[in-house]
């Protein structure tokens, strides 16, 4: 018995342990307006707006304002750079 609480509770502190590292990482996430998105990719307003509709890129709406997360940008560049 003492031997699965004490397996328990490394799980348990592991769990913390990703807990307290995804709460960090979010709260360092720099964050896209859709201005900044069609200036820096050179999209016009409805290839913006079919993307976000279509799911294709992640977003979040804050105060009448679609926000998107800088590292998903980041991270699909690099993996086409990555391809060739």
């Amino acid at each position: 018995m003492s031997k699965k609480i004490k397996q328990l509770q490394e799980e348990v502190a592991s769990l913390k342990a990703l807990l307290h590292y995804a709460i960090q990482k979010s709260e360092e996430e720099q964050w896209l307006d859709s201005a900044d998105v069609k200036t820096l990719f050179h999209f016009s307003e409805s290839k913006l707006y079919r993307l976000r509709k279509a799911n294709l890129i992640p977003c979040t709406l804050v105060g009448g304002r679609y926000m998107y997360p800088k590292s998903y940008f980041s991270d699909v560049l690099m993996g086409k750079i990555k391809e060739k």
